[in-house]
């Protein structure tokens, strides 16, 4: 029976036609990226719980629900003086302040001329895309919540040649392979963006696709209660109207992974070229060669192959990676969380001062409204008449009487003034320092140093400061890094396409068109302080001030065009200034005289040596015709000598 039953599956599987086999295999790869997805979500759902949190205490939304909600019902205010923003910002603005370059060297000696091309038309393209801008943003993320995303994709909805674009992405929005470990996650194997839309642009991402199909809520995390058990013909309680509705929302995942494939390099004996084919074919091509007495190399090996496919209730679309053999998606993280193999920012630590600060504030607000301010204790008889004694004891310059012994008996004493517990104060000035201490950014680098201090002092208490920070902005190097390398295979691969770029050389703005033949090789990416960068102007043009007296006889116009855009003055008269030393210098009136002068002698001169050249010339000439003259008669005279006598010539007959 089993024998049987394997033969009915075998020719059952031999009858399938190749569209119901590729529909099958369809369907076991939805399998297994919609299992991919929930063990990555679920293995990262405790780390986006952290990460609301985190966006939440820097938005100000500090107290937490149940202690917010207890403070209320007994009239207590929830006070919350946000000092988390500041430090962030201050993050931020270092970053932004020192921003980085990218840039393209070449690994061979034919490309040197052609980095510049690739560099200048990678800044060109970034700016269009306003890349730095995202990628500062996504800095943001990483110092928040410890996982920063931009992505990097071509737009041909407003180009149809297609247009570079950086998108910062909502970390949220991303999942992750669980087993990744290293730094940005560069040992990922996959990686999962779920993303909420509205149906109609579901619709027109996916014009061919069933509108049924159109969400995955199988992929939804809501609240850390996943919806797995939503079946394709059931409602939505959750969200109102028909799915035909515009306004609807659906949610569509994003999947990249790469799996291994073998595959032969094949080695052509008459070019030396390599190609790449499949094993089978190159089976086919050795036997062939084997049987015509030839010899091909060919190396099999095992290589990485990028795929992405976009998830709703199946697979609605399935494509190569756009970044090739990379992630379209590059990480920044911060810190990392060992035993939760996860990472977090600088507000995680913040998070208890932060919080204990607002509640100190709080309950003193609360003691000195529940303590006395000022006022009596007296007994009634104290005084002869009550209302007149109210009146008039708050009057400045009043008279206000009590009763024969009232003060000798101590009938009436003040209220005790506002009293709060030892050490509270200094409770609360601990909690409010401690959000600084526990971020490393100290008050040099937040600008609030009120003490005279030297200016270098200051300079290098920001520099201690930004050493503690050094891993973050390190992680954002290499995210760049990952960037530079995405953009140089989109410049290569679709950019190149005769598009015009602006590029600045040797101070002069040139339009150059960005053809594939000018952009193809293999280049390094580094990345450099961009000349933009406030903090690299002002260290640059501070050194040049410093050593321009010494320096000051060897400026020549072309140090000058080096030094320019890294000076304070505004880009538009840099410009100009660039443009006008890049000019040759007209000469004045008299040097132009004492040029022609010049020009005038040294022709003279020319002519007179030319002329005693050439009188030269002819005399060595016609002394050489001379000795070649004797030479010849010299020749003659021993060729007669040794010929043999001769019988003189008969007299009528001519000799």
């Amino acid at each position: 029976m089993g024998g049987m039953s394997d033969i009915d599956d075998d020719a059952g599987a031999d009858a399938r036609s190749p569209e119901e086999q590729a529909d099958l295999d369809r369907e076991a790869r939805f399998r297994k990226l919609k299992a991919w997805y929930r063990t990555d979500r679920d293995a990262s759902s405790a780390w986006r719980a952290d990460a609301r949190i985190d966006f939440d205490m820097v938005a100000g939304h500090q107290w937490a629900s149940e202690d917010e909600a207890a403070l209320r019902e007994q009239g207590r205010p929830p006070i919350t003086f946000n000092r988390v923003l500041p430090i962030i910002k201050a993050v931020a603005g270092a970053e932004v302040n020192a921003r980085l370059d990218i840039q393209y060297l070449p690994r061979e000696v034919g490309d040197a001329a052609l980095n510049e091309l690739l560099t200048e038309g990678s800044r060109y393209l970034a700016d269009e895309a306003e890349a730095e801008d995202e990628e500062s943003d996504a800095f943001v993320d990483t110092a928040i919540c410890g996982m920063g995303w931009v992505e990097m994709r071509l737009d041909y909805e407003t180009n149809p040649d297609g247009d570079y674009v950086e998108d910062r992405v909502n970390p949220l929005e991303m999942i992750w392979d669980a087993s990744a470990t290293k730094r940005n996650l560069v040992d990922a194997r996959r990686l999962f963006r779920a993303k909420s839309m509205d149906m109609a642009e579901a619709r027109g991402l996916f014009p061919d696709a069933d509108p049924e199909d159109l969400d995955a809520a199988w992929a939804e995390d809501r609240d850390g209660e996943q919806h797995h058990q939503i079946q394709p013909d059931q409602k939505r309680s959750d969200r109102p109207g028909d799915v035909s509705d515009g306004t609807s929302r659906v949610t569509i995942v994003e999947a990249t992974w790469w799996e291994r494939k073998r595959v032969a390099i094949v080695t052509d004996p008459t070019t030396g070229e390599s190609q790449e084919m499949e094993p089978a074919k190159a089976d086919v091509l050795e036997r062939r060669a084997a049987a015509l007495g030839m010899q091909v190399d060919i190396r099999r090996i095992t290589k990485r192959v990028y795929r992405r496919a976009f998830l709703g209730n199946t697979i609605l679309k399935e494509t190569p990676s756009p970044a090739g053999d990379r992630f379209a998606y590059a990480c920044i993280t911060g810190d990392r969380d060992q035993n939760r193999n996860s990472w977090f920012g600088i507000v995680r630590p913040m998070r208890d001062p932060q919080r204990f600060a607002n509640k100190w504030l709080s309950q003193t607000l609360d003691m000195l409204n529940r303590q006395a301010k000022g006022g009596l204790l007296m007994e009634k008889t104290a005084v002869p008449d009550q209302a007149a004694f109210e009146a008039s004891y708050g009057k400045p310059g009043a008279i206000s009487w009590v009763t024969d012994g009232t003060l000798q008996s101590s009938r009436m004493k003040e209220k005790p003034l506002p009293v709060l517990p030892a050490g509270h104060y200094q409770l609360m000035e601990f909690a409010i320092g401690s959000i600084r201490d526990a971020s490393g950014v100290n008050l040099e680098l937040l600008g609030q140093k009120q003490n005279d201090q030297a200016g270098v002092l200051e300079y290098q208490r920001k520099q201690a400061a930004m050493t503690i920070l050094a891993s973050l902005f390190d992680s954002l190097r290499r995210a760049r890094k990952h960037i530079g390398r995405v953009r140089l295979y989109m410049i290569q691969t679709f950019l190149s396409d005769g598009r015009l770029v602006r590029i600045m050389g040797e101070g002069v703005m040139r339009i150059v068109p960005m053809l594939r033949d000018k952009t193809a090789g293999d280049y390094d990416v580094v990345i450099d302080d961009a000349p933009s960068s406030p903090n690299q102007q002002q260290v640059v043009w501070q050194t040049f001030t410093s050593v321009l007296p010494i320096i000051k006889d060897m400026i020549t116009p072309q140090v000058l065009l080096e030094v320019l855009p890294y000076s304070p003055f505004p880009d538009s008269f840099v410009a100009k200034m660039r443009e006008l030393l890049a000019q040759p210098a007209q000469p004045s009136p008299e040097q132009q005289q004492h040029q022609q002068i010049a020009v005038q002698t040294a022709l003279a001169k020319i002519q007179d040596m030319t002329a005693g050249a050439n009188l030269k010339n002819a005399k060595a000439g016609r002394e050489a015709g001379l000795t070649h003259h004797d030479t010849l008669d010299g020749f003659a005279k021993v060729a007669a000598m040794a010929a043999p006598p001769q019988a003189p010539a008969q007299a009528g007959f001519a000799a």
